[in-house]
């Protein structure tokens, strides 16, 4: 059987992980089901819906006992998406459980409701990581607050800062992914219980406390109405992770750039058996950060589907709602692969300060900003501007220096803020994202949830 490169024995590694796929295994989506329906059971049996004993039964199904092939016959042989599963169920129930299965409920309360416990678990994977990741980058932050490198604008040198000043503004955008997760969590996280088209009319004056009681036996939020064709929660989420592995990939981007043999400022970490290139010997490919890359911009495209599904009609519209059944398991597989090597890239990340002094010293004209500065004082902004830009064109051009071109324009104590390497607040900077980073850290936040 062809395998999809999510559970590749191969390469299932570079697009997927353990844990999204023991998430999304097909035996722990019938556990969670199973599950679901138990604690539907116990909801019901409390307001005296169902005999406790039938709850019971319910309950304390094994979902390992269930035979997948005889569901996925049912479900061909109905046409319906659950069927199956309730004819099994029945076959390891008494005839009294068996009818009270999956009462009064539809097929998107379950699924559903299922969504939300997988979104629970996909962000826990992804909150460790982010987390790990933000501890991991505020310490290569502050070991290198002082360091000096190019800043670089358009692809050239600019002028200087520091690579913890770099690091930093990855921190920095780490962070808002983090608290978006907490902020989302609450809305996201929520049971999903209407029945045929949402009013619950089944259950009669019982409806809301059952809603309810449902929410808490499921572990998760009650929503104030039912949420069938009202999409937003979801398509939140896989926006959420955009967002987050987006910001993972400027990180990897700038890696797989700095990488270069040219520039030679920052290296991925390799191991004895790490092999570039089975034609060019000497090469050192970055291969951690291009799979990031690749796998953020796999997270939008499934992100963009998902937003599809947000208009949907009326009540119910499986067009739409099952769609996210193949989107959004996707969408988590490549985001949790891009949060875990992340994880791995930052832990790795080997710094070449001497290289990065290296490229200051051998750019030239990296004290632009300064020099500008110094002569503004005397001559104003905007013919400081002029001046330079015309020394600076003669210099290339003739192969002499921005100083001798300058000739009388420029004074000799302007012309000394040609030397030296000024990084301006940079430091102060990093300061700043790294105390921030540090509280987070620190506020005991195990859990985004």
């Amino acid at each position: 059987m062809d395998a999809h490169l999510i559970d590749s024995a191969i390469y299932g590694g570079s697009w997927s992980t353990e844990e999204s796929r023991r998430i999304f295994a097909e035996r722990a989506r019938l556990t969670r089901w199973v599950e679901i329906l138990g604690a539907l059971a116990r909801a019901q049996a409390g307001l005296g819906m169902i005999p406790a004993e039938s709850a019971a039964e319910i309950t304390a199904i094994d979902a390992d006992a269930l035979d997948i092939a005889a569901i996925a016959r049912g479900t061909t042989e109905t046409a319906h998406s659950t069927l199956g599963l309730i004819g099994e169920l029945q076959r390891h129930l008494s005839p009294t459980a068996g009818q009270h299965v999956y009462l009064g409920t539809t097929v998107q309360d379950i699924t559903d409701t299922a969504l939300s416990l997988e979104m629970a678990a996909v962000g826990d994977a992804v909150w460790d990581d982010l987390r790990h990741i933000e501890r991991s980058l505020s310490d290569l932050a502050e070991t290198h607050r002082s360091s000096p490198m190019i800043g670089r604008t358009h692809g050239q040198p600019g002028a200087p800062i520091t690579f913890g000043f770099k690091v930093a503004s990855w921190v920095d955008e780490l962070g808002r992914s983090l608290e978006r997760m907490r902020e989302i969590a609450p809305r996201c996280l929520v049971a999903q219980l209407g029945g045929a088209v949402g009013s619950l009319a089944f259950f009669g004056d019982d409806a809301l406390a059952l809603r309810a009681a449902f929410a808490r036996e499921v572990g998760l939020g009650l929503a104030d109405t039912s949420w069938l064709t009202a999409r937003d929660r979801l398509t939140e989420f896989a926006s959420t992770l955009t967002l987050a592995t987006a910001a993972l990939a400027r990180t990897a981007n700038e890696v797989f750039v700095l990488q270069r043999a040219e520039i030679g400022e920052v290296r991925e970490a390799t191991t004895a058996t790490t092999v570039g290139s089975i034609t060019m010997p000497h090469k050192r490919n970055p291969e951690r950060s291009e799979q990031v890359v690749a796998l953020a911009r796999l997270v939008r495209a499934q992100a963009t589907s998902l937003a599809e599904t947000m208009v949907q009609e009326h009540e119910r519209d499986a067009r739409g709602w099952k769609a996210e059944w193949v989107t959004f398991p996707t969408l988590a597989h490549y985001a949790c692969a891009a949060t875990s090597l992340s994880r791995a890239l930052v832990d790795g990340l080997e710094v070449d300060t001497a290289a990065m002094l290296a490229n200051v010293s051998g750019a030239g004209t990296l004290a632009s900003e300064q020099l500008l500065r110094s002569m503004t004082e005397r001559v104003g902004k905007h013919e400081a501007q002029h001046l330079l830009n015309a020394a600076y064109g003669r210099a290339r051009q003739n192969g002499t220096t921005v100083a001798e071109e300058l000739g009388d324009a420029a004074t000799a104590s302007e012309l000394a803020a040609l030397d030296g390497v000024d990084t301006g607040a940079c430091a102060a900077l990093t300061d700043r994202v790294v105390a921030v980073a540090r509280t987070r850290q620190s506020a005991g936040a195990p859990s985004w949830r």
